[in-house]
């Protein structure tokens, strides 16, 4: 994948648009949908919470005020003594007694007297008078196992749903002389919980066996007791969201009751797709734009670039007057800028190599031209050898063997000589100018060991030494040459000094030499061609210096780079003749 895209600059564009643009725009939206999604529900989960709290409240109020109201009437003493005696001569009293008890209550609960037998006495109903409730089981029997307390019941008539909760009435002697019977129905649960919840909530109210008590709007629907019950009996948490509804489970404490409420949840299935589908309209969207920018930029951009590999081809075969016209003032400007400069100088460098060429081969003809036809000096002196040989004149045959050896070395195919060759030529050079003048001065030659092997130029000491003794020790009886090579500190030049005792130099002279003039070197060419030779190979911080010696004479320095091998294109095959 990664090397497809490095393939195509427009794919690579793309690629980098879509991972600084799509990508960040995924990677935010489904973050903020999550981030939503736990913020929404966070806020909505305190809502209702805060909602199930005004249910249990309201609920557990209720069964308070019923349990306090249910407590004034079982310890009443008229009320007492009248279910004792079964007075129906002060039912009046009675009655009035019970509704002026329980008057704030009556709009959510219905009261009720039984006699200890289980026979309704009295009644803030209708309907109810002589109706019996089994003493020994049921709801009565649970309040007598719990004197002074109210029991709650789950009880049914008539397909009807009631919680009925009842109180014993002691006597005297502590056995029950009646009992106090609260009924709540339907009704009187909506009564309570009005204005609680909405349309689309639901409320259940469970018994302590998880069996329903009361339940309305969707929790009737979805019959939550059952849920919860199934739930309770598994070990499955109870608050678990149930058919898109979340659930919400408080005990009514001091009753053993629980209250359930359903909400519905914020983000149902269907919310979430239509809010991933809208995130994947925006992606291709966003792809889209994203493809038609690369391509339109991805065009912008390589043309100039195809412009200059066009060109660069063009200078790659040779068309160094290629130029790159452009109006662009961007970066892509400032590249075809440089690129006509680059050209413009590589034109510039290859006119002034050519240049240099052209002055290295004219000082190279003018040398071979001053050799005289080598080949026939050479010819002619190895001759000239063998007569003296034959004639045992050893002068003559030293002077020819010397000279041979020099004119072989000038005109052979190599322009490049180890040091210690080259100082060999110098020393045949010196033996036949000691000869040649009697042997009036002395020459010396110090090459360390290590150096020996270093390339130079051919024949470059040899025009200086010479110069030395034609014009250095002219006018001296006897003198001294010494050439001495040495390296710089550190290490990367050669130095080959060559000083004579002689007469010296002349300022005028010195400076002329040391200018590197040729119209005001007449008589030193010599001199000249050595400097140039050296400059054209290695360049213009190398060359020969001229100076005085304090204690007389003159000292010429070349400086040239060390090296053990002869630069590339430098080297060529020795040429024979006999």
């Amino acid at each position: 994948m990664k090397n497809m895209i490095k393939r195509s600059f427009k794919q690579e564009l793309l690629a980098g648009i879509l991972f600084v643009a799509v990508l960040p725009l995924v990677v935010s939206c489904l973050f903020l949908i999550q981030l939503f999604k736990a913020k929404a529900a966070n806020d909505y989960r305190k809502k209702d919470l805060e909602q199930a709290a005004v249910i249990e409240e309201r609920l557990s109020e209720l069964f308070s005020l019923l349990d306090e109201t249910a407590g004034k009437l079982a310890e009443d003493e008229a009320i007492r003594q009248a279910l004792i005696s079964e007075s129906y001569g002060r039912r009046s009293e009675i009655y009035s007694l019970l509704y002026g008890v329980t008057g704030p209550l009556r709009s959510f609960a219905q009261f009720d007297l039984y006699s200890a037998d289980g026979l309704c006495l009295y009644s803030t109903g209708t309907g109810m008078f002589h109706k019996t409730l089994p003493p020994y089981w049921g709801i009565l029997k649970a309040a007598s196992a719990r004197p002074g307390k109210l029991s709650l019941q789950k009880t049914q008539e008539e397909n009807t749903e009631l919680l009925t909760a009842a109180r014993v009435i002691l006597s005297a002697g502590g056995e029950a002389a009646g009992f106090v019977v609260v009924s709540l129905g339907e009704e009187n649960f909506e009564e309570v919980l009005k204005g609680v919840c909405g349309s689309q909530d639901g409320i259940c109210i469970l018994d302590g066996f998880f069996e329903t008590v009361y339940s309305a709007g969707t929790a009737r629907r979805e019959g939550i007791g059952s849920v919860l019950r199934e739930r309770r009996l598994l070990g499955k948490p109870l608050t678990e969201a149930c058919r898109g509804n979340s659930v919400y489970v408080s005990a009514l404490s001091g009753t053993g009751l629980y209250s359930v409420l359903l909400r519905p949840e914020v983000f149902t299935e269907d919310t979430v797709r239509s809010m991933y589908t809208v995130l994947f309209i925006m992606t291709g969207v966003s792809f889209l734009l994203c493809l038609a920018v690369s391509a339109k930029m991805s065009s912008h951009l390589s043309r100039p670039i195809r412009i200059l590999n066009t060109a660069m081809q063009a200078v790659q075969e040779g068309h160094l007057d290629t130029r790159v016209q452009t109006e662009r003032i961007d970066e892509f400007g400032q590249l075809a800028d440089n690129f006509d400069t680059m050209t413009a100088r590589l034109s510039e460098y290859m006119d002034e190599q050519v240049a240099q060429q052209k002055r290295l081969n004219e000082v190279q003809i003018a040398m071979m031209q001053s050799q005289l036809n080598p080949h026939f000096l050479y010819n002619t002196l190895d001759t000239m050898k063998w007569v003296a040989k034959a004639n045992h004149i050893p002068e003559i045959a030293t002077l020819a063997a010397k000279l041979a050896k020099i004119l072989r070395t000038s005109i052979s195919g190599e322009p490049f000589l180890a040091l210690s060759e080259e100082l060999e030529l110098v020393e045949c050079y010196a033996e036949i100018q000691r000869l040649r003048f009697g042997g009036k001065f002395a020459f010396t030659c110090v090459l360390p060991e290590e150096l020996s092997d270093c390339m130079v130029p051919k024949l470059i000491v040899q025009p200086i030494v010479e110069n030395a003794v034609l014009h250095g020790l002219a006018e001296s009886d006897e003198g001294h040459i010494v050439v001495r090579v040495s390296e710089s500190a550190d290490e990367n030049l050669l130095l080959i000094e060559v000083t004579d005792d002689g007469c010296g130099i002349e300022e005028t002279v010195m400076e002329h030499l040391n200018s590197r003039d040729r119209r005001n070197l007449k008589g030193h060419i010599g001199f000249y061609n050595v400097d140039m030779i050296i400059r054209l190979h290695y360049g213009d911080g190398y060359g020969l210096k001229v100076g005085r010696r304090p204690e007389g004479g003159t000292r010429v320095l070349l400086t040239l780079p060390k090296q053990r091998e002869a630069p590339p294109g430098q080297s060529g095959k020795e040429e024979r003749y006999e």
